[in-house]
């Protein structure tokens, strides 16, 4: 008897837990009975590990178990939730004798006895305590619990319940199945824990991995303890994955652009920045790795004096941040200029998702060049204007693309704005139509094409008798420069207040 009890009793103390389900449906087969039915004793008989015979009520209860049923050890650890001292009480049968234990609600009674080298479990309860129920409500309740049962089966994901201690107590087919692959062995009962040192609270979301997949396991507080499931997540830890290496790729990428970037997401948070960013706008880092809001980032510019202090910056900063709306007709450009002969391109493109990205270009050395090429032009335009000459210079192609003040005057033409529709046979033509008719003009085009002139010049005469020279002269670029000289005075001097003020006009343009 010593060896069977040492055989038996610690297959029955590592039980961790029986069928959740099962275990719910406990209370109501010790309790209720059908009306008119007799109520037969509900004994389950054990023998080295195995349970050897049952009452047909006690079968009842371990075709409810499922396949582990038939175990000594699934059912003992079943009948402990609810009899928490039948553990101990069997491992000392054998010295202190039969005896009865009282369940955890006051109502059932399992009684254990010695039958030779067998153990006989007996369940029964308080009489006055009893539901009778009626054959109809106890096959619904058995449709609705099989129905449970089979949806928590029919579930892809493993799902078990555990209670307060963390033992396991009930798992559906996936969690088995799981187990199986990982084992490579058919489970028992109770089964090994999928996810060691999974500790969960209620309500918590944990993702852990389990050999190389990967599974959002998440708790829900029920009764007696935690109901956990455990989510494929090897799709969506590789889409993250992805992310991160594509957004490492970009950052890689972006590193080596001189122009500064800012990608805000559609909550209006920094999300990608380059290093430039940093020295164009002398933010500190760790601001920036703080994901700063768009508000956030151009106070920060503000501060700094990095951005052109608007008459209302309120609305300045709305115009900014409404990146959407300004790109409907075109995305977001504006130059910012700063202290210090700084300027500043910004640009503002709308991305996917809501995102949009804010880029920054320091354009002072365009800006600079730009200005002083202006002002060489300028400087040369009015040098041009301040010649006694009348001067039109034509390209290689034979179009007008300079004149000065004087030409303009002479042939009473303004040619400012449509230098580039006149060619040298429409200025031949307008020439001839201003002067006294002479041979000389049926092949001027051809002397001017070949440099045929005289260096000295051809005289011409206009049609108000003024005699003038014309004189031209090849660049090295291949252009041709044609200068009209009065023989008589100076063609400024025909009409000085005019032709100051076109010189104005070309300076201020």
């Amino acid at each position: 008897m010593d060896a069977l009890m040492l055989g038996l009793v610690p297959g029955l103390v590592s039980v961790s837990a029986g069928l959740a389900a099962a275990a719910w449906l406990m209370r109501p087969l010790g309790r209720v009975r059908l009306i008119g039915e007799p109520l037969p004793a509900t004994t389950f008989v054990l023998d080295e590990g195995a349970i050897l015979d049952a009452t047909e009520p006690a079968r009842e209860i371990l075709d409810r178990l499922g396949q582990d049923g038939r175990s000594a050890d699934r059912l003992v650890q079943w009948l402990s939730d609810r009899f928490p001292e039948l553990p101990r009480a069997l491992s000392f049968l054998a010295e202190r004798g039969d005896r009865t234990l009282a369940a955890r609600d006051g109502i059932g009674r399992l009684s254990l006895r010695l039958d030779g080298d067998r153990i006989r479990l007996t369940l029964s309860e308080d009489p006055h305590l009893r539901v009778e129920l009626d054959r109809a409500c106890h096959e619904a309740a058995q449709q609705e619990l099989d129905s449970l049962r089979r949806m928590g089966d029919s579930m892809p994901h493993a799902i078990w319940r555990q209670d307060e201690t963390g033992r396991i107590n009930w798992v559906n087919n996936a969690y088995l199945e799981q187990l199986r692959t990982v084992t490579r062995a058919e489970p028992t009962w109770p089964p090994a824990p999928l996810f060691l040192d999974l500790d969960l609270a209620a309500g918590e979301t944990r993702r852990v991995q389990l050999d190389q997949n990967w599974f959002d396991c998440t708790a829900v507080q029920m009764e007696g303890g935690l109901m956990v499931s455990a989510v494929p997540a090897d799709a969506l830890v590789a889409a993250e994955t992805s992310l991160a290496t594509f957004k490492s790729t970009m950052s890689h990428t972006f590193a080596h652009l001189t122009v500064g970037l800012a990608i805000f997401d559609r909550h209006r948070r920094l999300t990608i920045f380059n290093p430039a960013l940093t020295d164009l706008t002398r933010l500190p880092i760790d601001m920036l790795i703080a994901r700063p809001t768009v508000e956030s980032f151009l106070d920060a510019l503000r501060s700094r004096q990095m951005i052109p202090e608007p008459r209302d910056y309120a609305s300045w900063r709305d115009k900014v941040m409404d990146v959407e709306r300004t790109a409907q007709n075109g995305t977001y450009c504006e130059l910012w200029h700063l202290p210090g002969s700084h300027t500043y391109r910004i640009t503002g493109r709308p991305q996917p998702d809501g995102a949009f990205a804010l880029l920054m270009e320091d354009i002072s050395a365009e800006i600079g060049l730009t200005r002083r090429f202006r002002s060489e032009i300028e400087t040369g335009r009015a040098t041009l204007d301040a010649l006694p000459d009348a001067v039109a210079v034509f390209d290689t192609a034979g179009t007008l693309t300079l004149t000065n003040g004087a030409y303009d005057l002479l042939w009473g033409v303004e040619t400012a704005d449509s230098v580039s529709q006149l060619s040298l046979r429409d200025a031949l033509e307008s020439w001839r139509s201003r002067c006294e008719p002479d041979p000389i003009w049926a092949d001027m085009a051809t002397r001017l094409g070949s440099n045929g002139v005289n260096p000295d010049g051809l005289d011409l005469r206009l049609d108000d008798g003024r005699r003038i020279s014309l004189c031209a002269t090849t660049l090295r670029t291949g252009a041709l420069l044609v200068r009209f000289r009065a023989q008589e005075a100076k063609v400024s001097a025909l009409m000085p207040t005019r032709a100051h003020q076109l010189i104005e006009t070309r300076l201020k343009a």
